[in-house]
């Protein structure tokens, strides 16, 4: 496989994880790999086969046995971490550094095995030394290890225990080695890692799990797809990972593409021609396009699974670019627009949210690719956190790049993303809620980023020196809502700037605070009115939702 390729599998890495002891780990890979065939089953296949981990599935024909032989695909396989460095990385000669550096490091650990009598001594003396408070600051699994006796722990809790102790002052003083290898790791330069999964050399033995206990297993299942789709083209061989992988994009199977195309309408209309989008089971709707759903996904696959070309098949189409006004007699006839008589009015996704203030504001970073970014947030979020996690807000160009990039705190989601439906991080999201809540506006009104947007807005507008009073108001209504306002909005617009002027007037340091001014000067209160029209622009109803 390709190092791309390598990368590609850890989609499915994206499970939950238990590094704080006190948990069978067995427990928590068994669960992980339920998680991956839930995913792939809603993903993919449009199936709920995660029904069928404790028995049968009570609706569509899914056995518990089928449902381990899915299990099996992803059962064989181990979970490493690999080098995955970047261009820049490799040109700028920081891998051949860090290969030099790990050489050096393996001969020094080489000599220091040597003493690995002594190295050990050392240690018992050490562990009598530890201090509650010190045993307190560790993490579970060296928690647990130490109160193993040394001649009973296995060989994960003696390298955990040994690696601790090379970490203090005392072995670097008794020992040389120890502190030179230590110098030399942290010399060594960090490169980017992906998460992967690896086909194990030795597979592993799949049973059923009575009522979904790992712990009760029960007849051994060998790797395969439910009867009730086509068959598998193995070879004749076991089954692998990669066949269930073909067999996935196969054409002969039905599922996969009918469910794609599905979820991209769904994006488009904000309804999939199959409502229930991720169960395409007896429980789940009937299309109500079946043969348009069926004339999509022969396309898709006929054109090599260009997802570009289905979009563009789809935002070309007359049914698409029709109006999304409600008209009385469609309201009563289609209620729920199931017939497409007129395109959707759809609430913008939480990111999307984000991205149109960041656009209209003129503010919105155009660069592609790289690390998460961390954008500004309300102070004291992390206070209701189980634990307070680092968030350095981002400067310059980092702090305005789009929403996808922003950092996410799995156990403490970004609160404006969270605020706008966003999904949860800890399950499998096919398909985002869409509320209307008190909370979002106030956070469109009120969050320091949306502010952030208003405040250069208003600035850009008013640059426009050229322009009169109602040139620019109608310049401001075009950048939030990308048309003009008519006579009435215009002239209520102009009246609310005129009134914020006043108040502004009356209270200059409000205004200077409004905007990020050192002067409360007739400047910065005109600057604080067009912020204002513009907080007001970007609070409406129009301005989140997709007409």
């Amino acid at each position: 496989p390709t190092l791309a390729q390598l990368i590609a599998t850890g989609f499915h890495r994206n499970t939950l994880t238990n590094d704080e002891g006190g948990t069978d780990p067995e427990q928590f890979r068994v669960d992980a790999i339920a998680d991956r065939v839930d995913t792939t089953g809603l993903v993919y296949l449009g199936l709920t086969l995660g029904c069928a981990r404790c028995h049968h599935h009570k609706y569509d024909p899914i056995s518990q046995r089928e449902y381990y032989q899915v299990f099996a695909f992803l059962n064989n396989c181990d979970e490493p971490q690999v080098d995955a460095p970047t261009q820049a990385e490799i040109d700028s000669g920081v891998v051949a550094l860090r290969s030099t550096i790990r050489s050096q490091i393996a001969e020094k650990e080489k000599q220091l095995a040597e003493h690995q009598t002594e190295l050990l001594a050392k240690q018992i003396e050490w562990e009598a030394t530890i201090t509650p408070k010190f045993y307190r600051t560790l993490p579970g699994p060296a928690q647990v290890s130490l109160e193993v006796k040394p001649a009973t722990r296995d060989d994960g809790q003696k390298k955990l225990v040994a690696e601790l102790y090379r970490m203090t002052d005392e072995a670097r003083n008794a020992f040389p080695l120890v502190k030179q290898i230590a110098e030399l790791q942290a010399a060594s330069p960090v490169i980017a890692t992906s998460l992967i999964l690896r086909e194990r050399v030795e597979g592993r033995q799949t049973r059923i799990h009575r009522r979904g206990n790992f712990l009760d297993e029960g007849a051994a299942v060998q790797s395969n797809v439910p009867a009730v789709l086509p068959p598998l083209n193995d070879n004749g061989k076991k089954a692998s990972r990669l066949d269930f992988a073909k067999w996935l994009v196969d054409p002969i199977n039905p599922l996969t593409p009918r469910v794609t195309v599905n979820r991209y309408w769904m994006s488009f209309f904000g309804r999939g021609l199959v409502e229930t989008e991720n169960d395409f089971g007896v429980q789940g709707a009937h299309p109500t396009h079946p043969e348009l759903l069926d004339w999509l996904a022969i396309q898709f696959v006929e054109s090599g699974w260009d997802t570009k070309l289905l979009h563009r098949l789809i935002v070309t189409s007359a049914t698409y670019r029709q109006a999304s006004n409600v008209r009385p007699e469609l309201a009563e006839m289609d209620p729920a627009n199931k017939l497409l008589a007129r395109q959707s009015r759809v609430r913008l996704d939480a990111e999307i949210v984000r991205d149109s203030a960041l656009s209209a504001s003129g503010l919105l970073a155009h660069k592609l690719g790289g690390p998460s970014v961390h954008p500004p947030q309300p102070d004291g979020v992390y206070q209701f956190t189980q634990d307070s996690k680092p968030w350095k807000t981002d400067v310059g160009e980092d702090r305005y790049r789009r929403g996808m990039y922003t950092f996410i705190w799995r156990s403490s989601p970004y609160p404006a993303l969270g605020v706008f439906d966003a999904a949860d991080a800890n399950t499998t999201c096919t398909r985002r809620g869409r509320s209307n809540t008190p909370l979002q506006s106030l956070t469109l009104a009120n969050d320091i980023q949306f502010v952030e947007c208003a405040r250069n807005l208003a600035s850009e507008v008013l640059n426009q020196t050229q322009l009169g009073p109602e040139a620019r108001a109608a310049l401001l209504f075009r950048h939030c809502l990308v048309r003009l306002p008519n006579t009435l909005e215009l002239q209520r617009l102009l009246q609310f700037i005129g009134l914020q002027r006043l108040a502004f007037a009356g209270q200059p340091t409000h205004a200077a605070a409004l905007v990020a001014s050192e002067s409360a000067d007739p400047q910065s209160i005109e600057h604080a009115a067009w912020t204002a029209a513009a907080r007001v622009l970007m609070n409406l109803d129009e301005f989140v939702t997709r007409e």
